[in-house]
């Protein structure tokens, strides 16, 4: 493979010039008969265990120094899952039934959960497939007295290419001799990706089976900016990415710059970059790249990768850490949204035929009040006593739902106050406009409500009626859609005219063509990843929004999505933001 170019998803931002190092399996020989007795092959089987726990904790550690709790935390999760009694039982039977080795049982109960999980629809799920798979191969090298390759102790300037990167492969890379990562399998949410990005190593991931392909030392170039690997450069390709290279590391430096200033236009113009968040972990990142709030906090993931319900008190315990941890800046919490795309098992719901349309978000909150909605009102109420919390609703589609979920919440206020537990009486409750009934009522919303935030992810699946995991629609799935783009500037106007807050918390809020469109039409606040709040603050700050408005508006007349990207590439290059 010669000055190839792989395609691939670009998962952690960079660019890297180095050597290939194939990551490969070991091919171990896992033999099924055995010749041992159950006793000795339950021991062999605890003793492997023992091996693979005792290297994850010292990779726990190791993180913990490295990039801190929370994602030393992904390591006590997995020792969690490698002590599971249940999955134990499951291997201890096999051996029984099937009067196997230890390492046949094991592999087989890995491979039956993972594969499980990988079917399932939901992507953070789906993606825990790769954790166990993780596990697994720890305990069964455990098992074999195999040696696993050791990544801390790779050449200098190595980029790595794998088939998938577990976790605990992405801890232990010495960041001294590895430049990059290349992936066959694994998408941006993959724990590894997230991982990547927190020790900012350049990574390109899904770039489907290369391994066969390539060779050790080829020298690679991994552009992590546009999701590309070109194999074996030519000496002009090579000095074209040394140069992007230096340019890359440079802005980066002049980025940290605006860490601690305000995003204010060159006419003066001062928005809001906020970051979104998943757990309180996520909020280290946010304060790291100067972020001034949280614009969407996504309270799913408390719910999320566990047996049961979060209690009141855990949850007032989660949304009390960030809000204190904000230091007095805005936390903009989103009640619970599952349903759709995203399941919960023990909560029991059955499968809707069109789970997007279905019983999801507000929905479900408003109909399981007593025993999923009220506790978490309440535990956010409790919290806003510690900062500045504002409460969110999804997928409104009806002023119904409005005033019955600001019912619920006066009446928990009441409660409160007769059981003297201190709350801000004066929380702000606003919601999330991403459906065409929000966009089409925005102006009769925004009469009720104390802010908007757009949810571009869903607005364009419901604008465009497009499920946006679908590849074979892909095509219709853009925030550069005329519709959609309508739509958001419907929003914008009508929040401005009520004098609400109008924010952003999907995708699109970090997009450099759309920044400065949303800006001249007057858009408040921008919520998005927490390393894409330095880039969209450079972007605003080099913007005119007073000269940009009439130039951006021609935007509402143009018919076809290439006409508007083709317009406003041309557009931003001339005004150089």
């Amino acid at each position: 493979m010669k000055n190839n170019l792989i395609k691939g998803i670009p998962a952690s931002p960079g660019i890297a010039i180095g050597k290939a190092f194939l990551y490969k399996e070991n091919n171990l020989e896992i033999l099924e008969k055995s010749i041992l007795s159950k006793e000795e092959e339950l021991e062999r089987l605890i003793k492997g265990r023992e091996v693979a726990k005792k290297q994850l904790e010292e990779i726990k550690e190791n993180t913990l120094k490295k990039l801190g709790k929370d994602k030393a935390d992904i390591f006590e999760g997995h020792i969690t899952l490698l002590e599971d009694e249940e999955l134990f039982l499951e291997i201890d039977s096999k051996i029984s039934e099937k009067k196997c080795t230890a390492e046949f049982a094991l592999n087989e109960a890995i491979d039956e959960y993972a594969t499980m999980l990988a079917n399932l629809e939901d992507t953070y799920f789906k993606e825990r497939a790769g954790d166990l798979r993780d596990i697994g191969k720890r305990w069964l090298y455990g098992v074999m007295n195999e040696q696993i390759v050791d990544l801390s102790k790779l050449e200098p300037e190595t980029i790595i290419v794998a088939k998938e990167l577990n976790p605990s492969d992405t801890a232990q890379i010495n960041l001294d001799n590895v430049l990059a990562f290349v992936t066959e399998i694994g998408g941006k949410t993959a724990h590894s990706s997230i991982m990547a990005r927190s020790l900012e190593l350049p990574a390109v991931v899904g770039v489907g089976a290369v391994l066969d392909e390539l060779e050790d030392n080829q020298i690679l170039i991994v552009d992590a900016l546009k999701g590309e690997v070109i194999v074996s450069p030519d000496v002009e390709t090579l000095q074209i990415y040394k140069e992007k290279r230096e340019k890359f590391l440079k802005e980066k430096e002049e980025l940290k710059a605006l860490k601690d200033k305000e995003a204010i236009s060159k006419d003066g113009i001062k928005v809001d970059v906020w970051g979104n968040i998943g757990s309180p972990n996520d909020v280290k990142g946010i304060i790291s790249n100067g972020g001034f709030g949280v614009g969407l906090y996504r309270t799913e993931f408390l719910f999320m990768d566990r047996d049961g319900m979060p209690t009141e008190d855990e949850q007032f315990e989660s949304y009390k850490e960030v809000a204190m941890a904000m230091e007095g800046k805005p936390v903009i919490i989103r009640t619970l949204d599952i349903g759709g795309d995203k399941e919960i098992p023990y909560m029991g719901i059955e499968q809707d035929e069109n789970p997007f349309l279905g019983y999801r978000a507000i929905r479900l909150c408003l109909d399981r009040k007593d025993d999923i909605y009220i506790p978490q009102l309440r535990a956010l109420l409790r919290a806003s006593a510690f900062g500045n919390i504002k409460i969110m609703l999804p997928l409104i589609t009806s002023m119904d739902e409005i005033i019955e979920a600001k019912a619920i919440i006066n009446d928990i206020k009441k409660e409160l106050d007769e059981k003297n537990i201190a709350y801000n009486k004066d929380i702000e409750v606003g919601i999330m406009v991403e459906t065409a009934a929000a966009s089409l009522l925005a102006d009769i919303f925004a009469k009720e409500v104390d802010f908007f935030s757009i949810g571009t992810n869903d607005l364009i699946q419901y604008t465009m009626s497009v499920d946006r995991g679908n590849v074979k629609t892909a095509g219709l799935y853009s925030p550069f859609s005329p519709a959609v783009l309508r739509s958001i500037n419907r929003i914008i106007t009508e929040g401005k005219k009520a004098g609400i807050m109008v924010g952003m918390c999907g995708e699109a809020a970090a997009d450099p063509l759309l920044i400065p469109v949303l800006l001249s039409w007057g858009m408040d606040e921008f919520s998005m990843s927490a390393s894409s709040i330095l880039k969209s603050r450079q972007i605003i700050s080099l913007c005119d929004s007073k000269d940009l408005k009439a130039k951006v508006d021609k935007v509402l007349e143009m018919s076809t999505e290439s006409e508007i990207k083709d317009y406003l590439k041309k557009l931003i290059e001339e005004l150089e933001c």
